[in-house]
């Protein structure tokens, strides 16, 4: 065993009230993490057929050295539920043991050169705050940690189950099994008499990692309070154990978060010259809001501002249709000079998908693509949206005047994208 984990300790400070990652580097920081209380949060989308979807403001502390721009995005420190916690606690048979603080270090008798405890993990720690706070409990466990389980495994059956699944005669049944579960605990539930040690689990499972979300209002200099924005989608059938618990949260509850690095996908000052058209689904438009808002801001101080276009789908008008009261006025205001819409399931919606309303305004893209004074902002899921808008742009673009061939395109586009004038803001 790598882990050491001794709870006959005394002689140490009480743990953080603050989240127990919160010292920890924070993948693509920018800032340290925050504390941050929740000044506002709705309801904005709900009803049949349509994903319930939140509006969230936080207010932080204005001193934190860090502005944000449009595109940027948040990390929010994450919690398991307190089901997926008692549940393991109880398994492990530390329920009453679960607020026992206890000290994290390398087992003296390891033969691992170079061990030592994870980052994410801190010296002092109860079980129960561990669990919560540290491990990825839905994460796909691997064969190594399926393999190390054997030894906790007390029934013939269920060793021999798990001995299958970590061989390479039992691949169709690890598939089956492990990679369509939700993590740990679907395993363990599989095999009864399987009793893990928690040093086990510090050992193979992975961190639990902050939740990214994208910012949805802009930067403004010495505001009263600091607010961050940011909207989110509540999926009923497969929750997220994030989304979970940030709905559930009430005014003035404490958040955890910390700005994330700048990626190619960011509208600052320098752009507002130039013109461009914004692409996105459902929650893919919120980060756009921020984009029209330092538009907003920039125009009644009288700067001059390069054409905005919107392009938007939603499920359904009447009731899916995200913040449209704020599209509407920018769009009243000059923030925003267009807003092309799509409507997958009204059934009598012209434009059923983006991808018909942007070869609607295929000359438009043309134009956008073609201006080196213009930029092409794209948000939604690697796996299925965004390839999908790519393939929608070589077409428009094949399909125009004096057109190259595909191939030619395609190459065309990759620059496009590594030179940042075509930016996707990308979900995994």
């Amino acid at each position: 065993m790598l882990i050491r984990i001794g709870c006959d300790t005394k002689d140490h400070a009480p743990l953080p009230v603050a989240h127990l990652q919160a010292n920890a580097t924070q993948p693509f920081g920018a800032s340290n993490v925050l504390e941050a209380c929740v000044s506002n949060l709705t309801t904005i989308v709900e009803g049949e057929d349509v994903k319930t979807v939140h509006d969230l403001t936080l207010s932080y502390p204005p001193d934190t050295g860090h502005r944000h721009w449009p595109g940027d995005t948040v990390g929010i420190l994450s919690y398991n539920t307190d089901a997926d916690v008692e549940f393991l606690l109880a398994w492990l048979n530390l329920l009453s043991k679960g607020d026992v603080v206890c000290k994290v270090g390398i087992d003296q008798n390891t033969t691992k050169k170079a061990a030592k405890v994870p980052a994410f993990v801190p010296a002092f720690v109860s079980y129960r705050r561990l669990i919560k706070e540290c491990l990825n409990l839905h994460a796909v466990p691997k064969k190594l940690l399926i393999r190390s389980l054997t030894p906790f495994t007390t029934d013939d059956d269920d060793r021999r189950f798990l001995e299958i699944l970590c061989s390479k005669e039992g691949n169709a049944a690890y598939e089956q099994t492990v990679q369509k579960g939700k993590g740990i605990i679907s395993l363990l539930q599989l095999v009864p008499s399987c009793r893990p040690t928690v040093a086990l689990l510090i050992e193979h499972l992975p961190r639990l990692m902050p939740r990214p979300y994208s910012i949805a209002n802009a930067y403004r200099e010495g505001a009263s309070p600091t607010t961050v924005r940011f909207i989110f989608s509540h999926n009923a059938e497969n929750p997220g154990i994030t989304t979970s618990h940030l709905r559930a949260l009430g005014k003035g509850a404490t958040v955890h978060f910390y700005f994330r690095q700048s990626s190619a996908f960011v509208y600052e000052q320098r752009d507002l010259r130039r013109n461009i058209i914004m692409v996105g689904t459902g929650t893919g438009m919120s980060p756009y809001l921020s984009f029209l808002q330092l538009r907003a801001d920039a125009l009644a101080q009288g700067e001059t501002l390069g054409r905005a276009e919107l392009i938007v789908g939603f499920r359904y008008r009447d009731r899916g249709y995200l913040c449209k009261a704020e599209v509407e006025e920018y769009l009243e205001t000059g923030a925003l000079d267009a807003c092309h819409e799509a409507f997958s399931r009204d059934p009598n919606a012209r434009h059923k998908y983006v991808q018909s309303q942007m070869k609607e305004n295929g000359t438009k893209i043309v134009e956008n693509i073609h201006n080196p004074h213009a930029t092409l902002y794209v948000c939604g899921d690697s796996k299925v949206l965004l390839p999908q808008i790519t393939e929608t742009v070589i077409d428009i673009l094949a399909e125009a005047p004096g057109a190259e061939d595909r191939d030619t395109i395609k190459t065309l586009i990759g620059r496009l994208k590594k030179e940042g004038k075509y930016r996707e803001d990308v979900w995994l």
